[in-house]
């Protein structure tokens, strides 16, 4: 990717992230229900009208999703022999170290340097990370089967019923798609605004291990990412979209559900907010490199 193409991609969504910031540092308002606005109403959205137009296929869909379950079993997997190792006890830095920002982050990054091809195909990804998150993630920092929390997040029935739209050529006349494309586009300047304005509210703790926690998360999803793209010989779009989301900055919904349930949230919030600053050099880097 050229140095204007890059800076083209890049900057706007740092640009957005820092007003949010800003916005958070000036004033102090409840963002709850922008947050509720984004995972019920306007993501759905946006993730419909992304899928149900794009010329992503059965392969496409099956090879992005089997590679993102792969890459995160594996980071857990890793991520538990080094906390044996260790003998450390903070189970709340699963999420962080396994679980990236693939959708607040990674729906922006992959719809600006790959349009609506990139973006439909960065759901896919999006969705298996949310079912993981939101069933082994929970059952790891509260000790509970929670599979059911999966498929109550509307993102998924929308990844479902735009790809069946998709696949079976169901026509959506421009009345109804065009409403629902409309709100849709406000789910990407609203999310980055709120991950600015979440940025504000961490203070951080135990540097150290933030720090190399978040090393883990950016560099080792990407490495882990690479030797299965290079394991099955994946190409194109699909490859760039694995790369790309596997690297991302650990995700906020972590950082929420390590407050709920009370796993070492401090230190949690740390590692989202390093990940979050380090992704201004390593995101260009990857798209440099893609």
């Amino acid at each position: 990717m050229h140095a204007a193409t890059l800076v083209q991609t890049v900057l706007p969504i740092f640009l957005i992230i820092a007003v949010g910031y800003a916005i958070g540092k000036l004033k102090k308002v409840d963002v709850q229900p922008f947050v509720d606005l984004i995972v019920y109403i306007a993501g759905p959205c946006l993730i419909f009208a992304s899928v149900a137009r794009s010329d992503i296929n059965l392969t496409d869909f099956s090879t992005i999703a089997g590679a993102a379950l792969a890459i995160v079993l594996i980071l857990t997997s890793v991520a538990f022999l080094s906390f044996k190792l260790t003998k450390s006890d903070k189970k709340g830095l699963y999420l962080p170290l396994v679980f990236g920002n693939t959708s607040y982050l990674g729906y922006p990054v992959a719809l600006f340097a790959f349009g609506m091809a990139g973006l439909s195909r960065a759901v896919v990804f999006d969705m298996i990370n949310s079912l993981v998150i939101f069933s082994l993630g929970i059952y790891i920092v509260h000790q509970r089967n929670e599979i059911r929390e999966a498929f109550k997040i509307p993102l998924l029935h929308a990844v479902v019923i735009g790809l069946v739209v998709n696949l079976l050529n169901i026509p959506v006349p421009d009345l109804v798609f065009t409403p629902i494309e409309t709100i849709g586009m406000i789910t990407i300047p609203l999310a980055l605004l709120v991950l600015g304005y979440k940025l504000t509210e961490i203070k951080l703790t135990a540097v150290k291990v933030a720090v190399l926690a978040s090393v883990f998360r950016i560099l080792g999803g990407f490495l882990v990412a690479l030797a299965i793209i290079e394991l099955f010989a994946i190409e194109g779009m699909v490859r760039n979209i694995i790369l790309l989301q596997a690297a991302m900055p650990s995700a906020v919904m972590g950082m929420i559900l390590a407050a709920k349930y009370d796993r070492d949230a401090s230190l949690v919030a740390s590692v989202v907010l390093i990940t979050t600053v380090l992704s201004l050099i390593s995101i260009p880097l990857i798209l440099a490199m893609l």
